[in-house]
């Protein structure tokens, strides 16, 4: 896969107005920021915000940029992150995720249900990198196979138009997992953090 920048949204000018920002990966912490910038805006625009990250990776690319997340769940899935925020209010208020366009609605559903003004912001697209004959060659004799996300999965059984025989299946987490099944794949490992580290 391959990501995508998007233009940078006119709501990263007025991040400031947001009572909680939620960032739903990495490279979704890096491009926050980075529009922030284009805004002429830095970390001192979320002094106000309570700051929640999916997970460590992304509370690290936060750090990075000198934000530090307020809330960073145990497991690095969405359901995991709207446990964490139960305690936080956000009845009426106006709450920003920040995630790639095509995503799951599981946090921004959750929220609005608790009455959160949720503004959904695309930062990115996941776009699907094609395989050279090196990269299909090398899927062949593959005795592991390891998916980071549920659009690898999508993307290289687009690609490749089957998984390789006699290989395991090693996946990020249960979203992915499910994704793998769903392709009629088997999962061998699924980590046990939700992460690249796990």
């Amino acid at each position: 896969i391959r990501i995508e920048p998007r233009p940078v949204p006119s709501e990263l000018a007025r991040v400031g107005e947001y009572a909680l920002v939620c960032v739903t990966s990495p490279n979704g912490a890096s491009l926050l920021m980075d529009g922030l910038a284009e805004h002429g805006l830095d970390a001192r625009a979320l002094a106000g915000a309570t700051v929640a990250a999916i997970g460590p990776g992304t509370a690290a690319a936060l750090a990075a940029h000198g934000v530090r997340a307020d809330v960073v769940p145990p497991r690095s899935i969405a359901e995991s992150l709207v446990q964490a925020l139960e305690d936080t209010p956000v009845e009426g208020r106006r709450v920003m995720v920040a995630r790639a366009a095509e995503a799951r609605d599981v946090l921004p559903d959750a929220l609005a249900e608790r009455g959160a003004q949720v503004d959904v912001v695309a930062l990115y697209d996941t776009v699907a990198e094609p395989l050279d004959d090196a990269a299909r060659a090398a899927l062949e004799e593959a005795d592991y196979v390891t998916f980071t996300s549920s659009s690898t999965v999508r993307f290289l059984m687009e690609a490749a138009g089957s998984f390789p025989e006699g290989a395991r299946l090693v996946s990020i987490g249960p979203v992915t997992s499910a994704t793998a099944r769903e392709h009629g794949l088997e999962v061998h490992v699924e980590a046990e953090r939700h992460d690249i580290d796990g």
